[in-house]
């Protein structure tokens, strides 16, 4: 075993579990966004589907931003146990994803309603992956 090969066995991994605070920070941050939006600037938080429209309601937010959280630290586990830039590879991925999301907002059936799940979609993006760099054990 070379000496980087015994440095990375050696190296303290990251954990899923260990995001847990970030996807509690990225779900209450997008819970108080969806509340403002709803509640006090009465936006029509609502999308169209194929058969109609949906609407977008404060549990889907907040289980959708634990389940995206959660999913990016499972694949920067797996990136840091497969390369040597885990990290820097799971950063442009995470941001690639992110671009792709922004698009889906463009399904409101409102502008406010747009900017307003834009705005969701860039809050936990930026939780996310701010959050899971700092509490990355190798940065």
């Amino acid at each position: 075993m070379s000496v980087l090969e015994e440095k990375r066995a050696c190296a303290p991994r990251g954990r899923v579990r260990d995001a847990w605070p970030v996807a509690v920070v990225a779900a209450a941050a997008a819970a108080l966004v969806w509340c403002l939006a709803t509640l006090v600037a009465s936006v029509d938080l609502t999308v169209r589907t194929g058969s109609g429209s949906q609407p977008v309601n404060v549990v889907s937010v907040i289980v959708t931003s634990i389940v995206v959280t959660l999913a990016g630290a499972g694949l920067l586990q797996v990136l840091d146990r497969r390369t040597r830039r885990g990290l820097a590879i799971w950063t442009w991925v995470a941001l690639t994803v992110l671009a792709m999301s922004l698009p889906g907002p463009l399904a409101a059936t409102s502008p406010a309603a747009g900017v307003t799940l834009v705005a969701l979609h860039l809050l936990v993006g930026g939780v996310v992956i701010v959050g899971l760099r700092a509490r990355h054990p190798g940065r």
